[in-house]
């Protein structure tokens, strides 16, 4: 399916506010990417890291003054990223505030002009009736509505100005086609920020010091990452994810971590160290044989 022409619709699994005169110095310290300056209307894709480095969580902060920020996440809980921040709060004045998640929609750039709706710039958002739409990363854009009555009027408008709604393995599909990693299904709690190539989009080298900085600083600067995210393809059903992978020699090399079904095979992602996973390799889940088709970051559009 045409991503242009499609869009996607799903329930946040974070959505909170962090506020008061000390949350935008404590967030600057919490999340890798940098949020300077504290100003209305910048929206920042990162991550949040615990003390050894390992990915806990992504999310989006938007900016909607210097004491105020919406946290927004899609698959992250907003529960557990609140608990991890409020394990670091000591003597700051910061006040977290959950709310109710509202309903999201991924959408291309011509389903928000087929609402009548101006495109935000890269790494801005904007206020629109009952909800915000931002631009955190390219090439799509987030929209979160609060009201399920106006969230379905948007939904209705877009499918009759031509535009489908993706099912869960297209949009799987079409993510992996782009060469974004889900957060925490393809990259968590036991992998490191490079494993995922999330350096280019969800990490700042020149911030200054925050949860887990050393450990992603040290393998950014000095090391090379043992083990990566790499697109697999097999025939047949998908397979429920996680599954260990074997090579021929039957020696764990790494998990299938998500599996979609295409047009005649699957195709998902895996998490494989790297001096197994060359573009072509055959290796196995217990019961059949997947094909390493390159690094998701690669982004082939054409096999």
């Amino acid at each position: 399916m045409d991503a242009s022409k499609s869009f996607y619709r799903y329930t946040p699994a974070g959505h909170f506010h962090v506020t008061d005169e000390d949350a935008a110095d404590f967030l600057q310290s919490q999340f890798t990417n940098e949020l300077r300056p504290f100003e209305a209307g910048r929206c920042t894709y990162g991550l949040w890291l615990d003390v050894k480095g390992k990915v806990m969580a992504d999310s989006v902060v938007l900016c909607q003054g210097g004491a105020h920020f919406r946290i927004l996440s899609e698959r992250c809980e907003g529960e557990a990223i609140a608990a991890q921040m409020e394990r670091h709060i000591i003597a700051d004045d910061v006040v977290i505030e959950h709310c109710a998640p509202g309903f999201g929609f991924e959408l291309s750039a011509a389903a928000i002009a087929s609402l009548g709706l101006q495109l935000p710039e890269l790494g801005r958002f904007v206020s629109i009736e009952g909800g915000v739409l931002f631009s955190s990363r390219t090439p799509l854009y987030n929209m979160v509505i609060d009201s399920e009555s106006e969230a379905g009027a948007i939904h209705e408008k877009l499918i009759s100005a031509g535009f489908a709604p993706f099912s869960e393995a297209g949009r799987g599909l079409a993510r992996i086609e782009a060469g974004i990693p889900l957060v925490p299904d393809e990259i968590g709690s036991t992998d490191l920020p490079g494993e995922g190539a999330l350096e280019r989009d969800a990490i700042s080298f020149t911030k200054g010091c925050y949860l887990g900085q050393e450990v992603v600083a040290r393998m950014h600067n000095i090391g090379k990452p043992q083990r990566g995210l790499f697109v697999v393809q097999g025939e047949g059903s998908a397979p429920e994810a996680p599954l260990a992978l074997y090579n021929r020699d039957s020696k764990q090399v790494g998990e299938l971590r998500t599996a979609y079904r295409g047009m005649g095979h699957w195709r998902g992602v895996a998490i494989l160290k790297t001096r197994f996973a060359g573009v072509g390799e055959n290796l196995h889940l217990e019961t059949s044989e997947v094909t390493v088709i390159c690094s998701l970051q690669e982004r082939l559009k054409n096999d």
